[in-house]
């Protein structure tokens, strides 16, 4: 017997050292003799994947990004991980994510964390380019949404002052970090099904999709750059089961999706009754779609009918929610801002709700402030990274091999010390208004919505959202910062945690 377990201990040890020397020597293959290694960057994420999601699950891969970039300058890429480039220069941005040669995404995105493959998760650029086309023809651009939609978008926004006002009338403390969220929720939820799923009339986050999504999002992080975890572990047959949302969940991503399964099986059947909705919502475009003349597959259609909420929904709440934090924090920043909506106001040039047209011809500063804290604080600070093509690629004068997977981050790129000099940091609305020329380049380097052929879908509605919320109200109300809460940043995907005020109604 006591040979039988020397052996077995023998065994093991001998397990246990060539497990370890495999890692030395993959680690110093990585670091020292990889096509990479000539690039700059710290050594543990050279090393291993592994490192690059424990720096994404401990919520500080912005601002670790950010200090690579203090440490080693925007001149050179720098190697963030054994397979990737980050480019901090806002000129690289045309160059990777322009050139459809690059259209090819990482393999973060095909870990199957974010449900069903649809438009965002398409890894292939030649798929992705017929899906995006047979999806992007909706009317979710500025002008549509004006025709179609604004009327009633307002008809949310007045919802959302009167909840905010029996709120100011009771001295109730507000996380208006969670109540802008919800009101993207129920924008999200109307656009995609025609009726907003009361978010904002309930006063609370519904079958908690808002919590379950922020919850799963530092799993999406760790999967998607852990490249050993999502190319062996999650293929394991049944293993995905345990991890990823059920079908039958009664709440969170798992219930969004029976949702959207129920919702699709509903309208195919009222369609073969001939029974069409009044106004056609993005359900009903991704029914309509057809790739090469054929309709989308049953869990295409029910996968992309989900989309807007699972990308549009907390994005759209952390931008709201950010601007409004900037705001509160500035005084003279808010002062300004009031100005401008009241002089505006007395003019007669804003309506009740205030107009998208109207914000952006007359309260020019009030949008430098939106712009401005998308700048500081991107909704989306993931790592959207491209695989050059078959030919390399060329960027910033740095030939990148075939196969190397190459990115930029909005949080990074948004803070060139360069573009943004002298204060790159710091929360400075009137730099958009200081001449045309400045606020064109800023425009042109602004990474909030992506760029190029996968720029995101919802990129008009989120502008819509903003352009109409925030300055109703802080038309309406003054806000005092009771708990200033943080930007967070998991999985690359930001929300506003704890941003708590208190309301009250302006007479």
């Amino acid at each position: 017997m006591a040979g039988v377990q020397a052996t077995l201990v023998e065994i093991l040890m001998l397990i246990a050292v060539a497990i370890a020397s495999s890692l030395f020597f993959r680690a110093f293959y990585n670091i020292s003799l990889h096509p990479l290694s000539k690039y700059p960057g710290p050594w543990y994420t050279s090393a291993f994947s592994l490192s690059g999601a424990i720096i994404s699950v401990l919520r500080i891969e912005p601002h670790w990004l950010h200090g690579l970039v203090k440490k080693y300058g925007t001149n050179t890429p720098i190697r963030i991980s054994p397979t990737m480039l980050l480019f901090p220069k806002p000129s690289a941005l045309k160059e990777i994510y322009w050139d459809p040669k690059c259209n090819q995404k990482s393999g973060l995105y095909g870990s199957g964390v974010l449900g069903p493959p649809h438009l965002f998760t398409t890894l292939d650029g030649e798929y992705h380019k017929g899906l995006r086309k047979a999806l992007s023809n909706a009317p979710w651009s500025i002008g549509g949404l004006k025709k179609s939609w604004e009327s009633r978008i307002d008809d949310q926004v007045s919802l959302f002052v009167r909840k905010m006002n029996q709120r100011a009338e009771t001295h109730e403390k507000v996380c208006l970090s969670d109540k802008v969220a919800e009101f993207a929720a129920d924008i999200m939820t109307m656009l995609s099904f025609t009726e907003p799923w009361g978010f904002v009339a309930n006063s609370r986050d519904e079958h908690q999709i808002l919590m379950n999504w922020r919850q799963g999002l530092d799993f999406f992080g760790f999967v998607g750059r852990f490249r050993f975890f999502r190319e062996v572990i999650m293929k394991i047959p049944g293993f995905n089961v345990w991890l990823l949302p059920a079908y039958s969940n009664d709440t969170g991503m798992g219930w969004l999706i029976s949702q959207a399964d129920k919702q699709v099986t509903d309208r195919e059947a009222q369609l073969s009754n001939e029974i069409c909705p009044e106004k056609p919502d993005f359900m009903q475009h991704a029914l309509d779609a057809r790739i090469d003349g054929e309709p989308l597959s049953p869990v295409q259609k029910r996968a992309h009918v989900a989309l807007l909420i699972q990308a549009g929904a907390d994005t759209t709440g952390t931008a709201l929610g950010s601007t409004l934090r900037f705001l509160s924090t500035n005084p003279e920043k808010m002062s300004r801002a009031r100005q401008e909506i009241e002089a505006a106001d007395i003019a007669g040039e804003l309506s009740t709700p205030v107009q998208y047209e109207e914000v952006r011809v007359h309260l020019p500063y009030f949008v430098a402030c939106i712009k401005e804290s998308l700048r500081l604080e991107p909704p989306a600070t993931n790592l959207f990274a491209r695989v050059a093509g078959k030919e390399g690629k060329t960027i910033d004068g740095h030939f990148i091999p075939p196969g190397i997977e190459i990115t930029s981050n909005a949080y990074v790129v948004q803070r060139d010390p360069t573009l943004y000099a002298p204060d790159p940091d710091s929360f400075r609305p009137e730099r958009w208004l200081e001449s045309t020329q400045k606020a064109n380049e800023y425009d042109a380097c602004s990474f909030v919505f992506g760029m190029g052929p996968r720029v995101c879908l919802g990129k008009d509605i989120a502008i819509m959202e903003l352009y109409k919320l925030l300055p109703e109200i802080i038309r309406r109300f003054d806000v005092e910062v009771i708990n200033q809460g943080r930007y967070v940043v998991a999985g690359g995907v930001a929300y506003n945690k704890d941003f708590e005020v208190t309301l009250s109604a302006r007479r």
